[in-house]
């Protein structure tokens, strides 16, 4: 039973000095310095791939599609294609 009552002692100090440690260490703690990174208006998140997506037509009730980049604003496809 002692042993029992000693292991659970160290776990509670052990968890006490944790918990101070992590407080320390938040820097919204009252006694650290915040730094605050600046954004440039040149940081703009991009797409890095091609956005696309087909666009529709009908003639004479035949329906054709063709690919257009949304990303660049020109056909990827060279001709209309029946759907």
């Amino acid at each position: 039973m002692k042993k029992k009552n000693l292991l659970f002692t160290l776990g509670f100090v052990a968890q006490i000095a944790l918990s101070f440690h992590i407080a320390y260490a938040n820097p919204s703690y009252p006694g650290t310095q915040i730094v605050v990174n600046s954004v440039n208006a040149g940081d703009e998140i991009t797409p890095r791939a091609n956005v696309t997506g087909y666009q529709y037509m009908e003639i004479d009730g035949i329906l054709y599609k063709r690919l257009w980049s949304y990303t660049y604003g020109r056909w990827e496809d060279p001709y209309w294609y029946p759907a």
